[in-house]
């Protein structure tokens, strides 16, 4: 009889342990810490990713969560090295692995461009206070836990810095109160999964552009070097969220409908028709341009109906005066041959009338 051996599946615990190359007992601890059971872990991909997250943090060693696409990091270049000050709200943070992802993307970019990720102290309050939260899902209150830690890991790097608005309330009013005070100077970007944040924003720097549209005098210097104009300067604030594997969706608002969207990062303002809007428009304006050519078409028909009509008309009268011509030369040669024959007969009753006399 014949025996199969059996090849024993590797724990998760194992697993973290060889890719973090650190002891299965740190990585029991680090689960433990967050509030995870290491003896009861589930088998499924989602929990065995969400135990590789928790140790990443843990160990802030996220390099494994980079892209290798590097048309994608290009890209991300790109949107960073436009913006001045680039704030990270509560929601993004604790969005499953999302910005871990991001941080792991952008860690190099913003090294070369100086740059840092701004996450104000409010936004680490509303942290503490998720952790505990009981009506949150316990993978949110796992995050909130062991963000904080992470943060402050990566200012220590530099590449997060902490900031604070020195007043009272909500995270979301801190940024667009702050927003409204450096907005008019400075090139913004908000990453939040807060739809309704992101559309106050967005109309936020709708308001500071219309007020920034007039361009200031030239300064007596400036006229004496001969500049015509000064060039007016915009500055952007756009409201981005993150989506799978940490990349940037912008929100834009449609002026037709008033309702928001996410799409790629362009350098353009944030009101901007949505695509079924576009759509509907081209249709219509089709339709109008459709309609126009017909009316065209018919208002050129009917023109030239009316020449026509006055040609035949005026070709009528042509031949009417031609006829009354003929007819009115007939008449006159007829009265000349009644006038000539009157003459005659007149004359020759003359004649008769001597000859008689005689």
């Amino acid at each position: 009889m014949q025996k199969h051996q059996q090849t024993k599946k590797p724990s998760a615990i194992s697993v973290l342990a060889r890719e973090f190359k650190v002891s299965e007992r740190r990585i029991r601890t680090m689960l433990q810490g967050a509030g995870i059971n290491p003896a009861s872990l589930n088998h499924d991909d989602e929990s065995q990713a969400f135990y590789r997250e928790v140790v990443a943090s843990r160990l802030n060693v996220f390099t494994s969560y980079g892209s290798d696409d590097e048309e994608y990091l290009q890209t991300l270049d790109e949107q960073i090295r436009v913006f001045d000050e680039i704030y990270v709200d509560t929601a993004p943070i604790i969005q499953k692995d999302w910005f871990l992802h991001f941080v792991a993307n952008s860690k190099a970019i913003l090294k070369r461009r100086k740059k840092r990720l701004i996450i104000l102290e409010k936004t680490m309050e509303e942290l503490h206070g998720l952790k505990g939260n009981p009506e949150k899902d316990m993978d949110v209150r796992i995050r909130a836990m062991i963000s904080p830690d992470l943060i402050r890991s990566l200012a220590r790097q530099r590449i997060v810095r902490l900031g604070d608005t020195g007043s009272g309330g909500i995270a979301d009013d801190h940024l667009v109160e702050l927003f409204r005070r450096i907005g008019a100077s400075l090139n913004i970007m908000l990453i939040t999964q807060d739809r309704g944040l992101s559309e106050r924003v967005v109309h936020l720097a709708t308001e500071l552009g219309d007020e920034c549209e007039e361009a200031k005098p030239l300064t007596f210097f400036e006229k004496l070097i001969g500049k015509k104009e000064r060039e007016m300067i915009t500055h952007r604030m756009v409201a981005c969220k993150l989506i799978e594997g940490g990349m940037l969706k912008r929100l834009y608002i449609c002026p037709e409908c008033s309702q928001s969207y996410y799409d790629d990062l362009y350098a353009t303002g944030g009101i901007v028709l949505c695509g079924r809007c576009y759509v509907r428009l081209r249709e219509e304006e089709e339709r109008k341009e459709q309609l126009n050519r017909k009316r065209r078409e018919a208002q050129l028909k009917a023109e030239e109906e009316r020449q026509k009509k006055l040609e035949e008309e005026e070709e009528r009268l042509e031949r009417e005066r031609n006829r009354l011509t003929v007819e009115k030369l007939i008449h006159r040669r007829k009265q000349l041959a009644i006038f000539y024959s009157s003459i005659g007969a007149s004359l020759l009753l003359l004649i008769i009338a001597l000859f008689i006399s005689r």
